[in-house]
């Protein structure tokens, strides 16, 4: 009934058209021109043409797709799911599994270790249907934001930021030996990596033992070695960040942190609406 191929073997005209028809009505609208949806998700979002699907109907119009991307999650090779739809008109007739399924045969024939995506919290049809190919919700990840206005809780203070210095990222990178927590995908090194980041470090002894990575209005990565927490060293970096950027808000995300939600909590960042879930298949 339906003629799938990959990705690779069509123009990215084709995959961004399949993309935005099978996207039409979802939850959040994606509003981006083909250039940006490209660079996107064929640049930091990590998907690869050879490991994605597109399907077409009878009569060769595209009416699904799945993007897959090659990650290490957990020290496992994994393959996720950069996003999955099919139009309006073709719900319902198993088209959607037949993607899901070829996705997987593609994991399993790379030798991936398993399956990953994210899901937006409140989408149940979705999270059914991920739950029945077996897929289990295993962390929940939480966005919050902060307008910086006079009511902000953070104040501004240059003396704090004396000790903060520019790092590259390589420099900031070394904490992750240190530093074995779960990051969300948009948030892990290697997604932010392929975006233009600030990084800052704070040393003890010449190491490095706190840091931080910005993009925007967006704290990428903030992290502190557990020795020197509590001692104002996060609120620091923030303050510095705004000393450099003068954003209007900052953001932030995490996957069930304690120490970041109480942070976000001190420094009065509201949840945002949004939230979303990360599944995982083992194969």
């Amino acid at each position: 009934m339906y003629n799938i191929i990959k990705c690779s073997e069509v123009a990215d005209k084709e995959i961004f058209k399949a993309f935005n028809a099978g996207f039409i009505d979802y939850m959040i609208q994606i509003k981006m021109d083909e250039e940006e949806f490209i660079d996107r998700f064929f640049g930091a979002e990590g998907n690869d043409r050879a490991l994605s699907f597109i399907a077409y109907n009878d009569e060769n119009k595209s009416v699904g797709i799945v993007l897959g991307g090659l990650k290490t999650n957990e020290a496992m090779k994994t393959l996720r799911c950069g996003g999955m739809c099919v139009v309006p008109e073709e719900r319902g007739k198993g088209l959607a599994y037949e993607l899901m399924k070829l996705h997987s045969d593609e994991a399993k024939r790379v030798g991936c270790e398993q399956l990953f995506l994210e899901v937006i919290n409140g989408n149940d049809r979705a999270i059914t249907f991920y739950k029945k190919l077996g897929y289990e919700k295993v962390y929940d990840i939480s966005y919050r934001s902060l307008e910086l206005d006079s009511e902000s809780k953070i104040k501004l203070n240059t003396e704090r930021n004396k000790k903060i210095e520019q790092i590259s990222f390589d420099e900031l990178k070394e904490l992750r030996t240190l530093d074995t927590g779960h990051l969300p995908w948009q948030y892990s090194f290697e997604y932010f990596s392929m975006l233009q980041t600030k990084c800052y470090g704070l040393k003890a002894n010449d190491t490095i033992i706190a840091g931080m990575a910005t993009s925007g209005i967006k704290i990428l990565y903030l992290w502190v070695h557990p020795d020197f927490r509590h001692k104002g060293i996060a609120t620091k970096f923030v303050n510095r960040m705004i000393k450099d950027d003068k954003p209007e808000k900052i953001t932030l995300a995490y996957t069930n942190n304690s120490e970041i939600h109480t942070f976000a909590n001190k420094l009065g960042m509201k949840m945002d609406e949004i939230s979303q879930i990360e599944m995982y298949k083992l194969l």
